[in-house]
């Protein structure tokens, strides 16, 4: 009996522990896709590096937790996950697939500045004016005799104010492809020739730097500014509306004449004349060349075929020209030199749309240059009133009109070749001017001729450098001023040369 009760005894206290213990009572079956926990004892877990009152994720997520009392919440830790609402397991298969997984992704890169971008080709920003190379035939023959130029005028003077106002249209100088400036500055030049200006030439007689515009914010002005404008114009607004042809250059309406005097008044008090009294200004100017280029060239060109008459914009235009020079004179210029207008009839802008029993014996429009010498004829006639008015101020005429027809009258005198026929353009005609108003230099399909030198007319508006240069010649040694260049010259030689004696 004692022997029963010694293998009986340990039995049913085996039992009752098993249905007092609720731990082992409710053990459920492994799940054989986890991974059964090991042993506390042998595999401790490390605490967690930042919260170690925080329990650790579960180990694997497709694995149901086993059920138990969640610890008491701890302020530091961030709540755990939520856990799903349990849902029934899908029936086993003896090879399961493991769980649709999303494809992992690679975490942003940092954003990194994007390199500058390149101005378009189409519309580069705005150049400031390279200076001609030297020495030119003229170079430093006038050397000392002034110590700035300040320049007026239209697209013939112009070095650069209208393409940094943005006014000129996309076929002109302002492309990278454009051809202006191909012959001298290579395919970025803010003058609109195929090189260099009168103005150009001018300057470098007198051993001064080019001329930089008036609109250029990085130009040194200490030698002058040039006011001068592409496309100026001297109509007013209510007669610009009333014209048949469209402006040429500008993309909107032009700018006036008065638009450069109001430039000029500006740049005595930022530059030229700061820090000074006006007494001290006045003297200061004495000693500058003003040149005052050619202006209404445009007017007379828009103007054809409109109920404006030529002959009212011959008086008004040469009005506006003597209020300029007078104003100059005010404010101490004593040395000008004004040029006439060229025969803008014979340029093929006008000669195309002029209608052949209108043209004279030159092929030239008889309308557009009678109005040209109406012009150039009351220019004279004032100046020489401003003369006498005042004395001690010298004022140049410079005679285009006379320097054109000489050296057209004997092209070959002067090397070229084409008197009429532009260098650069596009007909789509059979005509021999290659010009066309539609498809101006620089358009698409337009093309330019090997050797610029050989053309007068650059684009059919504008001469070329060759003839600039030969122009040039006409004003210092071909008797094309009144009166002679010279003159001017000789009576500023000693005064500069005194007031003005700096280092080479």
């Amino acid at each position: 009996m004692a022997n029963i009760k010694s293998i009986y005894l340990p039995l049913f206290a085996l039992l009752v522990a098993l249905l007092l213990c609720p731990t082992f009572a409710h053990e459920k079956p492994d799940n054989p896709n986890c991974t059964p926990p090991s042993h506390p004892k042998k595999h401790k877990p490390p605490p967690p590096p930042h919260e170690p009152n925080c329990p650790p994720p579960p180990s694997n997520p497709n694995c149901p937790p086993p059920p138990s009392i969640p610890p008491p919440s701890n302020p530091n830790c961030p709540p755990p996950p939520s856990i799903p609402k349990k849902q029934k397991p899908p029936p086993k298969a003896p090879n399961p697939k493991p769980p649709p997984q999303e494809p992992i992704q690679n975490p942003p890169p940092e954003p990194v500045e994007p390199p500058p971008q390149e101005p378009e080709k189409q519309e580069p920003p705005p150049q400031e004016p390279n200076e001609p190379p030297k020495p030119t035939p003229f170079h430093g023959i006038f050397k000392g005799h002034f110590t700035a130029v300040y320049a007026f005028g239209d697209s013939y003077t112009d070095t650069g104010n209208a393409q940094f106002l943005g006014g000129l249209k996309a076929s002109f100088s302002g492309s990278l492809s454009s051809p202006y400036g191909i012959t001298t500055f290579g395919k970025s030049s803010n003058r609109l020739c195929d090189g260099r200006l009168v103005l150009d030439f001018i300057t470098d007689s007198l051993g001064l730097p080019a001329v930089p515009p008036y609109q250029s914010t990085t130009a040194n002005f200490t030698s002058g500014a040039n006011f001068a404008v592409a496309g100026a114009t001297t109509l007013a607004v209510d007669l610009l509306a009333k014209i048949v042809r469209t402006a040429f250059l500008w993309k909107g309406t032009p700018l006036g004449i008065w638009t450069q005097l109001d430039w000029f008044k500006k740049f005595q008090v930022d530059h030229a004349c700061k820090g000074l009294d006006q007494k001290a200004c006045k003297v200061k100017l004495n000693t500058a060349l003003f040149w005052v280029g050619d202006i209404g060239l445009n007017d007379y060109s828009r103007a054809v075929g409109s109920p404006i008459s030529l002959r009212s914009i011959a008086r008004s235009s040469t009005l506006y020209v003597i209020e300029l020079v007078r104003t100059l004179i005010k404010t101490g210029a004593k040395n000008i030199v004004v040029q006439g207008l060229p025969p803008v009839g014979c340029l093929p802008v006008d000669v195309t749309s002029c209608p052949i029993n209108q043209r004279d014996k030159s092929g030239c429009s008889s309308i557009v240059n009678g109005a040209i010498m109406i012009h150039n004829g009351i220019l004279q006639t004032k100046l020489e009133i401003l003369r006498k008015l005042f004395p001690d101020v010298t004022i140049i005429y410079a005679d285009s009109w006379k320097a054109y027809f000489t050296i057209v009258s004997n092209p070959t005198k002067y090397q070229f070749q084409e008197t009429h026929k532009t260098c650069c353009g596009f007909s789509g005609q059979k005509s021999d001017l290659n010009f066309n108003i539609q498809s101006i230099c620089g358009s698409s399909g337009t093309s330019v001729c090997k050797d610029p030198s050989k053309y007068i007319n650059w684009d059919g508006i504008h001469p070329t450098e060759a003839m600039n240069y030969q122009m040039t010649d006409q004003f210092f040694n071909q008797g094309c001023t009144i009166p002679p260049f010279k003159q001017l010259i000789t009576k500023t030689k000693v005064k500069v040369s005194i007031k003005t004696q700096t280092p080479e």
